[in-house]
């Protein structure tokens, strides 16, 4: 009971008269000023100041009562932050543990100022079990620095050691966490501008997670665990060595169900995206398209990761030769209503997706998707999408499709014209320690061109490099950037079907007569 009246004091001698919060029922039926701004602004009909003022004044001059009421929605907004309906199955159970330890600070703060010392030391014990629970380090500093500083004051020596024994363990954990943090931080911003592997990145990474695998071994923790796990998965996708990377993910998912508290859904997806981003790499359906069934029951259709992971599924069908299950692919996700709100540049990339699709069902003789009819050359050029941004990649794509186009249609002359553009993208944009597979493509379609586009002599000076790029593991940005939306050594092939068809009509020698 003292505990009881030690709040029931502060309470009565502090508490606002009127305590001013947003009640959604009230706030959208009223017709009060503040009732108006808060409607006006949740159902998208007020977007600025001038729009605010004219819909409850009725003119659009932003005045000090117009100030004076921003205001007052703002204070009403912000004390309603402390009443917000944190919980399942909307939000994870560590969503809601967060918020929970949150207002726990703020709440013993709150009474160890105002006199309610007992009341904030009962609960600081009890919100420091549930920070500690949930893995909530910072948190837990804070309360343990309170807890022991009380512990003093009691004169209490054994719990005093006690909470400074679990401060300096927090403390080093905390350091830990902190260093993770910053270094996942400096990863992503090296990557931020381009999805590129920067090799020169490898040696850092790897003693990144030297390091964090030290950490790893003194200090549980959720923040640690977790940023080591991504590290490591990207320091084997840039090595290339994707059956490790695979291994990595699957430990972080043993990890993750262990620990379902500490975690939400959209952190398990972020492993098996990255588990099917190797399997497409190594070109293993199979185990892709088991991926794709977890990744399916993790970000249903409305979710914008449905597009991320439905780009991956679109290529491992596209790598594994599965164009059937591709189009299938492609049309899920331009029936999405939410496709038609995605960034300009996905849009343009699905487009181009599309293409190569169209190119790939008309030669392939296994596809029962319509038998689509070959690629249109003059309507591949008006509706190809043009990509300024993102030269590396995209750009590289469409070019090779338009060679292989023009090779189609007997545009010998034009093809000369095209591997100038494209020996141009290859110096400027791509780098020259990576994209391999790449450079070793873009030779062999030099021999073609060298060598007056005939099939024996191009079969034989390319087969060496044919054979190397076979046996060179392409990079995981490779694919993702667009750069290989059908795989290498598979339109390598077709390119010599088309080199050897027109040889035995004898059209590549009247042409270049």
């Amino acid at each position: 009971m003292k505990y009881l009246s030690e709040v029931t004091r502060i309470v009565t001698n502090f508490r606002e008269p009127n305590i001013e919060i947003i009640d959604e029922d009230e706030a959208l039926s009223n017709e009060d000023s503040v009732s108006k701004l808060y409607a006006g602004l949740k159902n998208g009909s007020i977007a600025t100041d001038q729009k605010a003022a004219e819909v409850i004044y009725g003119k659009p001059v932003i005045d000090t009562k117009y100030t004076t009421l921003k205001n007052r929605l703002k204070r009403r907004l912000l004390n309603t932050l402390f009443f917000l309906n944190i919980k399942s199955p909307s939000f994870s159970e560590y969503a809601s543990a967060l918020y929970q330890s949150n207002k726990n600070i703020f709440l013993v703060k709150t009474l160890v100022s105002l006199g309610g010392r007992n009341t904030a030391m009962k609960l600081a014990q009890s919100a420091l079990d549930h920070a500690q629970k949930f893995n909530l380090t910072s948190n837990s500093i804070e309360l343990l620095f309170i807890l022991r500083s009380y512990s003093s004051f009691l004169g209490n020596e054994k719990n005093y050691n006690d909470y400074c024994d679990q401060l300096k363990i927090a403390i080093k954990t905390y350091e830990a966490e902190t260093i993770a943090q910053e270094y996942n931080d400096r990863v992503e911003i090296k990557f931020a501008r381009s999805s590129a592997e920067q090799p020169e990145m490898r040696e850092i990474i790897e003693q990144y997670c030297d390091e964090l695998g030290l950490l790893r071994s003194k200090y549980g923790s959720k923040n640690l665990n977790y940023n080591y796990f991504r590290l490591q998965t990207l320091s084997y996708q840039i090595s290339r060595n994707y059956l490790l990377a695979i291994k990595t993910c699957e430990e972080a998912e043993d990890y993750l169900l262990k620990n379902p508290h500490l975690f939400h859904k959209l952190q398990f997806g972020e492993f098996f995206l990255q588990k099917l981003s190797c399997f497409l790499n190594l070109r293993t359906y199979e185990e892709g398209k088991q991926t794709v069934d977890k990744l399916k029951e993790l970000y249903p259709e409305t979710n914008p990761n449905w597009f991320i992971y439905m780009e991956f599924y679109f290529y491992l069908a596209m790598h594994t030769f599965h164009f059937d299950e591709a189009n299938s692919v492609y049309e899920k996700v331009i029936a999405n209503p939410k496709f038609s709100l995605q960034p300009e540049h996905k849009k343009e990339h699905w487009k181009l997706c599309d293409l190569y699709l169209q190119f790939a069902l008309s030669v392939d003789s296994q596809s029962a998707s319509g038998q689509r009819s070959p690629l249109d050359l003059k309507k591949f050029l008006r509706n190809v999408p043009l990509y300024t941004k993102d030269k590396r990649g995209y750009n590289v794509a469409i070019l090779i499709l338009h060679i292989i186009l023009l090779l189609d249609n007997n545009e010998f002359g034009e093809i000369i014209g095209r591997m100038d553009a494209l020996r141009t993208y290859r110096t400027r944009y791509l780098r020259a320690g990576s994209n391999k597979q790449s450079a070793l493509f873009f030779r062999m379609l030099q021999i073609m061109e060298t060598n007056n586009f005939s099939y024996e002599m191009t079969k034989q000076k390319s087969a060496r490099y044919f054979e190397k790029m076979k046996s060179t593991a392409a990079e995981f940005s490779e694919i993702q950037d667009g750069l290989q939306v059908l795989p290498f050594d598979w339109l390598w092939n077709k390119i010599l079907e088309m080199l050897k068809q027109k040889e035995e009509q004898k059209i590549i020698q009247k042409v270049m007569k």
